[in-house]
């Protein structure tokens, strides 16, 4: 009897407990994503020394992976046990069936040691960094950082690519084959000439991603060859159904938000004396029908980077940043992104109707420096609001994947970054 009356009262425990476990646990998913509110800037950049390193993608031949530093900012007063793990991924981003020792030369977890506190911010922040191991084999990687030793106790996850250059890429960049695009859209043409790599099956073993402004939302990643000439090691892709087709976009939209003192290019508004710190961008209305300018943008990228008396990285504090935008009230969210925020469409980036001032209006909490942004509209017509025209300069890449029959994983055979020109 006391034998039942004791598992009775372990069920009941287990049942108030498990809840709260699952509730803790965190779906990995293998992409760039923050699973904690706490986590604030995190950059993952090449280190060259140049004034803009932090505007490069993330990719990186297989010999300068060291190169790679990996900097993020925990909004909390003390530091915590951080620790890092490397995963390597198929062309597609699913976990690949590589063991730790076939992809790395050190044990797979790493402790983030390296760590400063901020100086004389309102927000307060420990700013950590680590340098990105060495890896045996190109390919698509995530770095997964965790708290407490436990890798389900996500932090947030980036991605990065090692590639080595084993093809010659030879893309051109022209206005759309489609006539009612031609104003709108880009089109990128480009050869493959793979004379250094034994292929069998070229339409196969090849598998190709064209990214516009380092985004992965809209990457392209279906295109197959429109001409295989295995007398000259080439494949070509010239397709005249728009699928090699991106809208060009708009420049981006700017705000200087380095000092919290004085009102930088394109704000509205600063108040240094709340906390956290506050600012408002220009209120912008839509520029879908004007024609089109030139503006020397960062192509969607953020400088961290402050003009206050410290002028220190560790000075940097946190604006909560107000964005606004006039319109009629639509039938389809209304976002403000850029690789601040990784273009993701979530309630942080979504803005909302204010009736008032005939707006959509929000706030994010941006570390100080200069940003570039847009405002997303989730429906048809996503450039509602920016517009869309065949001169806009933008950034492209293109990776190269091959996996012949005997391969278990995708290689990276090949990277080309290049801008538009018109």
């Amino acid at each position: 009897m006391i034998f039942f009356r004791l598992f009775f009262i372990l069920c009941i425990l287990l049942a108030k407990i498990s809840p709260n476990c699952l509730a803790q646990q965190k779906e990995i998913s293998y992409e760039n994503k923050s699973y904690e509110p706490f986590v604030g800037t995190v950059q993952l950049y090449p280190v060259t020394l140049n004034p803009d390193q932090e505007l490069a993608a993330p990719i990186v031949p297989r010999g300068l992976v060291e190169k790679l530093l990996l900097q993020f900012d925990l909004l909390l007063e003390e530091y915590i046990d951080v620790q890092a793990k490397i995963v390597h991924c198929n062309a597609d981003w699913s976990k690949s069936v590589l063991n730790d020792i076939e992809f790395l030369y050190d044990y797979n977890s790493f402790d983030l040691r390296d760590f400063e506190y901020s100086i004389n911010a309102n927000t307060l922040y420990v700013n950590y960094w680590f340098n990105i191991p060495r890896v045996k084999t190109t390919g698509n990687y995530i770095i997964q950082v965790y708290q407490n030793g436990d890798e389900n106790d996500l932090l947030f996850t980036r991605r990065f690519i090692v590639f080595d250059n084993n093809v010659n890429i030879q893309p051109n960049t022209r206005i759309s084959t489609g006539v009612l695009e031609r104003d709108f859209n880009q089109q990128i043409d480009f050869d493959i000439i793979h004379s250094r790599i034994k292929v069998t099956n070229p339409r196969t073993e090849f598998k190709i991603v064209v990214r516009q402004n380092q985004r992965w939302d809209n990457a392209l990643t279906n295109l197959q060859p429109t001409a295989i000439r295995r007398d000259k090691s080439l494949l070509e892709y010239r397709h005249f159904n728009m699928e090699n087709n991106f809208k060009g976009g708009n420049e981006f939209r700017q705000a200087d938000l380095r000092s919290y003192s004085f009102r930088g290019a394109y704000v509205a508004h600063v108040d240094p004396n709340s906390n956290p710190r506050k600012a408002s961008v220009n209120p912008g209305k839509s520029r879908k029908h004007e024609a089109y300018s030139l503006l020397r943008d960062r192509n969607g990228g953020f400088v961290i980077a402050t003009t206050e008396t410290m002028g220190e990285y560790l000075a940097c504090d946190y604006i909560l940043t107000k964005f606004q935008i006039q319109s009629t009230q639509l039938s389809h969210p209304v976002y403000v992104l850029g690789s601040f925020n990784d273009y993701q469409r979530n309630q942080k980036s979504l803005l909302r109707y204010d009736k008032l001032s005939q707006s959509y209006i929000g706030e994010v909490l941006l570390k100080q420096g200069i940003y570039d942004y847009q405002y997303w509209v989730d429906g048809p017509d996503p450039y509602y609001f920016e517009g869309s025209f065949y001169q806009t300069e933008n950034n492209y890449d293109i990776i190269v994947y091959h996996k012949s029959f005997s391969d278990l994983t995708d290689k990276v055979v090949g990277y080309y970054s290049f801008r538009t020109k018109f």
